[in-house]
């Protein structure tokens, strides 16, 4: 059961982590560390959401927790470029594909300088201000089962326009959102009923994230389909897409926790 102990220690050891990987990024804004500073900084606000809105309304609070929420923003046109290169590798070393990764390698540059005077800004920034005694066992335990039933909600009705609308990018990506924030929020509790769901969501991020990084690489080389090695290649991701959906939508079928 998640307590104010418990709820306050699992805040301190995401803040530190969300620090330690400000600081790698900074010092090698690379492909790995945009990655975890991106998903450090989603822990951190998804645990910060079980805060009651007292706390979070306070003008530090807000301005601590809006700083963050605007650097993952920034990193997210990076985030996307290093997707799209990760994969270009195995495409063969065609001029085309040279010349393309060269711009998208100028891009991401132009991004990361934006985002790192940014990070810079935060990296000796104070932690929130809350303590364990500002907490109440029934507050808590309230904030989290209210989240738990949204977020679980929210993957029920998002999982049935996925269904339906395969091509629905946007509501993709908001079930895997959803399904990472549910994750992220349950495994601060340590009870049966949270734990046994952990390892479903696990398997729903995976299978996702590969549809989502088929839909970015798609997208990207949506305007040069008229080239002949980009258009075979763009045959094959939607063909790796379409495998990957498919097993999501048997995944799906087989998580009656979900239903």
């Amino acid at each position: 059961m998640i307590t104010p102990r418990s709820y306050t220690e699992s805040l301190s050891k995401s803040e530190k982590i969300v620090s330690d990987k400000v600081r790698a990024y900074l010092k090698d804004p690379n492909e790995e560390n945009v990655h975890d500073l991106r998903t450090s900084i989603r822990r951190l606000l998804t645990t910060a959401n079980i805060l009651p809105k007292k706390i979070r309304g306070q003008k530090e609070s807000k301005k601590y927790l809006e700083n963050y929420e605007r650097l993952l923003k920034l990193n997210a046109k990076v985030r996307d470029i290093d997707i799209v290169l990760s994969k270009l590798p195995h495409h063969g070393d065609d001029p085309k594909y040279a010349k393309l990764a060269k711009q998208l390698n100028a891009k991401r540059e132009s991004s990361i300088d934006r985002a790192k005077r940014f990070a810079s800004s935060l990296k000796d920034e104070r932690a929130l201000p809350v303590h364990t005694n500002d907490l109440s066992g029934p507050q808590i335990q309230y904030r989290f089962k209210k989240t738990a039933r949204t977020l679980t909600k929210r993957l029920k009705k998002g999982l049935r326009v996925v269904k339906q609308e395969p091509k629905n990018l946007d509501e993709l990506h908001k079930l895997r959102e959803d399904s990472r924030r549910l994750r992220f929020t349950l495994e601060m509790d340590d009870t049966p009923e949270t734990s046994k769901l952990l390892p479903v969501l696990e398997t729903w991020q995976d299978v996702l994230g590969k549809i989502r990084d088929s839909d970015i690489f798609i997208t990207q080389f949506q305007g040069e389909k008229d080239y002949p090695k980009i258009r075979e290649v763009l045959e094959q991701e939607k063909s790796g897409r379409n495998e990957n959906y498919e097993r999501f939508l048997e995944i799906a079928k087989e998580s009656p926790s979900l239903r």
